[in-house]
């Protein structure tokens, strides 16, 4: 995996055509507001120069995530990356993600992405089967999302893809059948995850009326089995919970978040953390254009910076999610420390086959990853 330590940017773009029914993120319905949002964040970015003087600039990732990026025009997002570009600086072997919905990608649109400057795209299909994107309330149809994989593939070398295990009416096959879809399709990277009813008003009603829709937690262990033995078989192995991808194609971005690397958010609701400490945008866009127009920085919530032993722990949590591990080293200065309950306890997860140690590492095994949150809850 290619995992730097230079810093990678986030740039939140909260517009959309439509909110699916399990939208948890800062999204809006249409664009009335995005040539003053955009404006705003160009002021933001602006304002910001002082953590490029402390030594947060030269990105070597950019991610535009939503919201759509791939519904709002794309020069403005060129704008953008010629603006971090003159205040932050770019790497030149930048990675540059645009986050898109099938249903906004014909050929003029991903051309215009890639002369900008996108060298990879992520794609939310979310499922191959028509019937199950009726109740996820998508825009695209299962044809229409394979035609725009298809030709984003031709267009990017790079190309992501999101599924979901748990959607109301899928089976096991149905899953299995989506994942070769996008398999064949040329993808070089897929995303799955587990879909969150409790993110989902419209959906807990419907799990209320139709329970037997949906699968229970040992049906959504065996499906996440099911994906990784078959993506593994394609060439995909896992390298990190709910990630796959062809070697050398990880998702550069995503790597620092897993490993505790800078990541700077720019936009309403997108998240930072400088190394030291994590800090917040509103996530209201009113309050965002009213503090951009007023010169004022638009962040909203800020945590206590934490020690190094915190930080440690935290990058510990974090590093258990790669398929890779954490060194051995770096797992027993943090063992050592637990309290005696959760040593013994940390120590009976090596014994159930949850965790294991090779060659100076240790990684949550496939069982382990089924169970991690008990392994984690160790680490708190």
């Amino acid at each position: 995996m290619n995992e730097s330590r230079s810093p990678g940017a986030y740039i939140h773009v909260p517009f959309c055509a439509h909110r699916c029914t399990y939208c948890s993120f800062v999204a809006l319905e249409g664009r009335r507001e995005e040539e003053d949002f955009f404006e705003g964040l160009e002021r933001e970015i602006r304002s910001r120069r002082g953590e490029a003087a402390a030594g947060l600039g030269g990105f070597d990732t950019v991610y535009f995530g939503g919201g759509t990026p791939s519904y709002v025009e794309t020069a403005r997002l060129g704008r953008v990356l010629g603006t971090l570009e003159e205040i932050f600086g770019i790497s030149s072997n930048v990675e540059i993600t645009a986050e898109a919905n099938p249903d906004d990608l014909d050929v003029s649109r991903l051309q215009g992405l890639r002369e900008l400057g996108v060298n990879r795209l992520s794609v939310g299909v979310q499922s191959l089967v028509d019937a199950e994107l009726v109740p996820l309330e998508r825009r695209h149809g299962a044809a229409a999302a394979r035609r725009a994989v298809t030709d984003a593939v031709r267009t990017f070398r790079n190309v992501s893809a999101d599924l979901m295990i748990g959607i109301p009416g899928q089976s096991q096959g149905s899953l299995l059948a989506s994942v070769d879809g996008l398999v064949s399709c040329g993808i070089s990277h897929l995303s799955v995850y587990l879909l969150e009813l409790e993110k989902a008003p419209r959906l807990v009603s419907l799990k209320k009326e139709r329970p037997e829709l949906f699968p229970d937690d040992d049906e959504m262990a065996d499906r996440w089995e099911a994906v990784d033995e078959r993506l593994t078989a394609a060439g995909l192995p896992r390298y990190e919970l709910s990630n796959w991808a062809r070697p050398g194609f990880e998702s550069r971005h995503n790597l620092k978040y897993w490993t505790l690397t800078p990541v700077l958010g720019f936009g309403v609701g997108a998240h930072s953390y400088d190394g030291r400490r994590r800090y917040a945008n509103t996530g209201m866009l009113t309050e965002y254009l009213k503090r951009t127009r007023a010169g004022e920085l638009p962040q909203a919530s800020e945590e206590e910076e934490t020690g190094d032993f915190l930080r440690r722990k935290e990058g510990l949590m974090l590093g258990l999610r790669l398929a890779s591990g954490v060194p051995s080293s770096s797992f027993e200065a943090i063992r050592k420390s637990l309290s005696p309950d959760s040593a013994t306890r940390m120590e009976g997860a090596f014994l159930a086959g949850l965790l294991e140690e090779d060659s100076g590492r240790v990684r949550l095994t496939r069982k382990g990853v089924l169970l991690s949150n008990e392994v984690f809850s160790l680490l708190v």
